[in-house]
């Protein structure tokens, strides 16, 4: 029987560096990645030290065919892949989308990331097949499926048009709340939407431009790395982090709150922070949006989409 569920599974929720320990058990310690699954189709979203025991999986499942999408480049969220082990595998086909001035700029970084000097292994030498594209915050990438006459395939298109039923669509939003910019991703499949906003930070008001483009999303995954005292520079023995590109729990429930979407999700946890004091963002965040919680290494939430034969998608 066919997998008919849209899922999201978390396998690194920490933000700027791997924090294993005794204190961070609970949340985990690995940066950022995200699994989505809809029905058999997998999106990876991110590649930090999360992605490798999903590699690990993936690899046993024999999964094939897989989308990778960077939000930015920073090191955190690139630094799992030479480490992902479905690029080793000679009949894996990934597809790897992310930002950059050009069409070669995240082929660019990869390359760099696994050059001589900085690893044994280059990307050329990754034996899965790879398709490794910029694209443009106008483009949508389309995952259509071999339904009623359309054939499997993925693409990028300037207009989500004419598609299937089946058809999974991921668009496009840019912040430049975060240095050097980075994309939010929102992912629709058979009327289900998950939105994927990582290291952006709040403005006063809220984000409009990003609460417009998760506006109604089943789940909103949002940067929540510092809480108040520490963002202001109130929090002992840390300084303020006013312009680093992140944001506290309250601005992410006024994004959720301002977007109408159905559950929040704090992400990007600080890094030195304990499991006390993610569980203290936490309830912060539920007092302002109680359909909030934080994300934890192996949290696994599944929504249920419209029959293969309802409506196209929004």
């Amino acid at each position: 029987m066919m997998n008919e569920k849209f899922t999201i599974k978390f396998w690194g929720v920490r933000g700027s560096y791997p924090t294993p320990g005794p204190e961070t058990i609970k949340y985990g310690g690995n940066t950022a990645c995200v699994e989505i699954r809809a029905g058999e189709r997998t999106i990876i979203l991110d590649a930090g030290t999360g992605i490798i025991p999903l590699g690990r999986k993936l690899a046993k499942q024999k999964s094939s065919e897989i989308i990778l999408l960077f939000s930015h480049l920073h090191h955190d969220h690139t630094q799992g892949f030479p480490f992902f082990v479905p690029a080793y595998i000679p009949n894996t086909r990934l597809h790897i989308f992310g930002p950059g001035g050009t069409p070669e700029t995240l082929r660019h970084v990869l390359e760099h990331n696994q050059s001589t000097e900085t690893f044994p292994i280059s990307l050329q030498d990754m034996p899965a097949m790879k398709d490794i594209q910029s694209v443009r915050e106008s483009q949508v990438i389309v995952w259509e499926s071999a339904l009623q006459g359309y054939e499997e395939n993925i693409r990028v298109s300037e207009s989500s048009s004419r598609l299937s039923p089946d058809a999974l669509v991921i668009r496009i939003y840019k912040s430049h709340a975060h240095p050097g910019g980075v994309y939010i991703y929102r992912i629709t499949w058979r009327g289900k939407s998950a939105v994927y906003a990582t290291d952006t930070e709040g403005y006063v008001g809220t984000d409009r431009k990003l609460a417009a483009f998760a506006r109604d999303a089943d789940v909103l995954i949002h940067d929540a790395q510092y809480s108040e005292e520490h963002y202001c520079g109130r929090l002992a023995g840390f300084s303020s982090t006013q312009g680093y590109g992140h944001s506290t729990a309250d601005m992410a429930c006024e994004v959720v709150a301002s977007a109408q979407a159905g559950e929040l999700i704090l992400f990007h946890h600080e890094p030195a922070y304990t499991d006390a004091m993610v569980a203290a963002q936490e309830a912060a965040a539920k007092k302002i949006f109680s359909n909030s919680r934080a994300a934890y290494e192996g949290l696994e939430i599944t929504l249920n989409p419209l029959p293969s034969f309802g409506r196209g998608q929004g």
